[in-house]
């Protein structure tokens, strides 16, 4: 892990995936990238100053970010950990797309919610959108997550796919935390499958890592979303880790089970895409 981004709107949960960052950064010793969007033309940096002054609105969202980015990095928080600042106009989404193919980053990480959202109906837009097309794994934290609380790492699948490269992914983020993991397959009355059958299954991928010590729990639930969720409190599951699918067509109202996750769940969620 050498290179992890941070998207910022400046607010309490961007903290909460900062002071992640700062965590995972100190132990592995990525750089820190932070990047703040602000709305305003993608253009915005190449046109003219006479043609940016004809525009005072986008100028002084431009201003008054580099004046918070610059405080911010500033911080005594950030002592020891490599952490540069990026301003940019546009789009978030695509923004934070680009810089992290540019920046070949590993992870980035989000809070769940930003500024103008309410807590109790959304997950964040924002992180909605680049949790369903970020070619690297994001993980999504809540504001009260305490970064030292990153040692027990659930991956939930059904396990029939060709995990390989997605869990490559997880299993660089389980290094780089000294986590353990627990290989979990909810059981339900619409897929059920018994035991041996899954236990075959899970030990295929066990098997492809003989370096990485993994358990295997198979949970029975009458939905994946409600066994997930009453697994992960039972057990006090500290991040719960999930392969999605590329969901960039799908409505924003229509959740998928990685988003649903990070709605109700009280711990940060990793997602890793597969297309």
């Amino acid at each position: 892990m050498k290179s992890i981004l941070i998207p910022t709107d400046f607010s309490d949960y961007a903290k909460a995936a900062i002071n992640t960052g700062i965590t995972l950064a100190k132990k592995t010793g990525a750089e820190l990238l932070l990047l703040h969007v602000f709305s305003a033309p993608s253009d915005w940096n190449r046109i003219s100053v006479a043609e940016q002054q004809e525009h005072p609105e986008n100028e002084a969202r431009m201003v008054e970010a580099e004046i918070k980015m610059d405080k911010l990095l500033k911080n005594n928080i950030f002592k020891g950990v490599k952490a540069s600042g990026i301003v940019r106009p546009g789009n978030v989404q695509e923004e934070v797309l680009a810089i992290t193919k540019l920046y070949k980053c590993d992870l980035i990480i989000m809070g769940a919610h930003g500024i103008g959202e309410s807590q109790r109906y959304f997950i964040g837009s924002h992180a909605q959108k680049i949790l369903r097309t970020s070619p690297c794994p994001v993980l999504s934290v809540k504001k009260d997550f305490k970064p030292a609380l990153m040692k027990k790492i659930v991956f939930a699948a059904d396990f029939e796919e060709n995990l390989k490269q997605p869990f490559n992914k997880i299993v660089s983020f389980l290094k780089a935390t000294g986590s353990s993991l627990t290989l979990l397959y909810i059981n339900t009355p619409a897929n059920f499958k018994d035991t041996p059958t899954v236990d075959r299954a899970m030990s295929k991928l066990v098997a492809t890592y003989p370096d990485v010590k993994m358990k295997c729990v198979v949970y029975n639930a009458l939905d994946i979303e409600k066994g997930l969720l009453a697994f992960a409190e039972q057990n006090k599951v500290q991040v719960l880790a999930k392969v999605t699918h590329n969901r960039a067509r799908r409505a924003g109202y229509d959740f998928g089970i990685t988003e649903t996750l990070l709605y109700k769940s009280k711990v940060p969620v990793l997602s890793v895409m597969v297309s």
